[in-house]
């Protein structure tokens, strides 16, 4: 067998070059760069392969680790799985900064592969700079806090590991089932350590992500409890992004005769005029796809894991009837909730589905319903939605100004916060892939830092970003990042004067006004932030309006700009789209006040609503 003599970095990015992947038949790099911010942990030999070979694998400086690698997560959401970033940082807080990036991955099975520096594996000079020391276990170093948050994790402690541990990431993160983060912790010392590796390592490989068809068993088992049902929905998740089966969701409502509701993050699956579509559902849902879930006698649940957010925390489906079907290609996802599952590809399975079911369809009566809920919150998200001369807009008047002045295949992008919810309802889908957001990890500072990756993913549409002025006074370093990389955003800064909605959460649970609003806060020299100059600073086109006629005016200028460009108006810090679903949240069971009482009231009628055993 042929060797090439290499160190354990250059090997590792010549590896990492080597690996491609077919998308729509043509070849691409399945690692098409990398974020990265140097330090002793990883500048002098990582840092050395990666300049040597900045062609091939190129390296873009972060401003930050975390929002580095939320980036590239929400670069490899964009292209949906098929592309995968890696991140590289300094042994230390550098490397501990990714943490929280890679349990956003991890809770929205996002692959992305990080590459922190570690201590020396020859433990000379311990304990080095930055390295936190365990008395009982001289093994264990900061990076083994991935562990709970990635899919697979290994230390590199000698060059030749990396031949096995390399591969074995790539495949877990390639594989639709157990997707996810990958760690490969780099000793420092190993880094610059040789190895004959074998020549055959670095040969060019092929990549493609398997369709797993359904078990025959489970297929006929669900078309026979689908049959069965008078009142079924579907409920679309992120997973048919993944699978590509946009279009089998459509034809399968078509066929058969059933709404289709949304998860946030399966949100754009189908478009608004289609003639099925019944809008998001659950926590963030509004009340076209609520009524009918509450009646629904079955659910489709089409590549989503049915967090509390999706299921209305298990009380939003109150038919005494009803079942659940659950389409995953995870094992773990697809037997959730008590469900009849059929475990593989959204699009596979909803094609070998249909057929099972023939020529059955759900009675036009339920159809008809569906229809009727959608226009009823149709009217109600027009008119709070609309134009308005109020001094101070609701975000939902926010979101349709921008909306009305855009073009169908604009890219909206929302993360944590109240934002989601407004989004969701307000920038109905007018071509499919427009709407981005992270919300399984629900991640304050994703708005700013995803719309980049978003944008880099997607380099010919328009990337808007909407975000409060609790997310971008979080980390905003991201702006300068799309200045300085020509990766032009819009970005709308809904300035409420805090954490809004988490002060309506406190209020809707009977407490008072506490340290969520500035206002409310422990600080007795409050000055307002100009968000407009700030941006500025950083080199991004601003300004600061003051109505939603100037709004409207300013979003049409930041379409025609080439660059970055930041809109920031104040926005009603109390104002919001109705909710209609419960969502379990913390209540004191001993009420102190009638607040505390009415939300104790609400609470426990939710609860006797929940779904047993779920």
């Amino acid at each position: 067998m042929k060797t090439i003599k290499l160190t354990c970095a250059h090997a590792l990015v010549k590896f990492l070059i080597a690996q491609k992947i077919l998308i729509n038949g043509k070849k691409e790099p399945l690692f098409p760069g990398v974020f990265a911010i140097f330090g002793h942990g990883n500048v002098a030999c990582l840092g050395q392969a990666l300049e040597e070979n900045k062609k091939e694998l190129p390296t873009w400086r972060g401003h930050h680790e975390t929002n580095m690698a939320l980036t590239g997560i929400a670069y490899s959401r964009a292209k949906r799985r098929k592309q995968i970033f890696v991140a590289t940082a300094s042994v230390g807080p550098g490397s501990t900064n990714l943490i929280t990036a890679a349990a956003v991955a991890m809770s929205n099975r996002i692959p992305i592969l990080f590459l922190p520096g570690d201590t020396f594996a020859n433990r000379m000079p311990d304990p080095v700079l930055q390295q936190v020391e365990n008395f009982n276990n001289p093994g264990i170093t900061a990076n083994d806090a991935f562990k709970p948050v990635t899919r697979y994790f290994d230390r590199i402690t000698r060059p030749e590991q990396i031949i096995s541990s390399l591969q074995q990431a790539v495949q877990v993160m390639l594989d639709p089932a157990d997707c996810g983060p990958a760690c490969i912790a780099l000793s420092q010392d190993v880094q610059g350590e040789t190895f004959d590796y074998p020549e055959e390592f670095f040969a060019e490989r092929i990549h493609h992500i398997r369709r797993s068809r359904p078990d025959d068993l489970q297929v006929k088992q669900a078309a026979e409890l689908i049959k069965k049902s008078k009142q079924p929905i579907l409920i679309s998740g992120g997973g048919v992004f993944y699978s590509d089966a946009m279009n089998e969701l459509s034809e399968f409502a078509k066929k058969h005769n059933i709404p289709v509701t949304q998860t946030v993050m399966g949100f754009s699956t189908l478009k608004k005029d289609h003639s099925h579509y019944s809008g998001a559902i659950g926590g963030l849902g509004g009340k076209d796809a609520n009524n009918l879930a509450k009646e629904t006698d079955l659910a489709i649940a089409v590549g989503t894991k049915l967090a509390d957010f999706t299921t209305g925390s298990w009380a939003n489906f109150e038919n005494s009837k009803f079942k659940l079907v659950s389409i995953n290609t995870g094992r773990f996802d697809a037997n959730k909730h008590m469900a009849q599952a059929i475990i593989g590809d959204a699009k596979a399975t909803l094609i070998e589905l249909s057929q099972a079911l023939g020529s059955w369809k759900a009675p036009d009566t339920w159809y008809k319903k569906s229809r009727s809920e959608l226009n009823n919150w149709a009217k109600y998200i027009d008119k709070e939605s609309g134009p308005t001369n109020q001094k101070l807009p609701s975000y939902a008047q926010v979101i349709g100004a921008c909306y009305r002045n855009s073009d169908p295949s604009d890219i909206a992008v929302t993360a944590a916060g109240g934002l989601v919810g407004e989004v969701v309802q307000v920038w109905k889908p007018r071509e499919l892939n427009t709407h981005e957001t992270e919300w399984g990890f629900s991640c304050m500072s994703y708005e700013i830092s995803g719309a980049l990756g978003i944008k880099m993913a997607n380099p010919n549409k328009e990337v808007i970003s909407f975000v409060g002025d609790g997310s971008y006074l979080l980390f905003n370093s991201d702006i300068y990042s799309s200045v300085i990389t020509n990766h032009k955003l819009i970005i709308v800064v809904c300035d409420n004067g805090g954490h809004a909605v988490i002060n309506r959460l406190q209020l809707y649970k009977g407490g008072k006004e506490f340290n969520c609003l500035l206002e409310s806060s422990k600080n007795t020299n409050l000055v307002p932030v100009d968000f407009a100059m700030h941006a500025k600073s950083m080199g991004a086109e601003s300004e600061q309006v003051n109505s939603i006629s100037d709004l409207e005016e300013a979003f049409k200028r930041a379409k025609k700009s080439k660059k970055t460009y930041v809109i920031s108006i104040k926005t009603d810090s109390y104002k919001w789209i109705e909710g209609s679903a419960y969502w379990e949240t913390p209540t004191l069971s001993l009420p102190s006040t009638k607040e505390n009482e009415k939300a104790l009231k609400e609470h426990l009628e939710g609860k006797k609503k929940q779904r047993k055993g779920v």
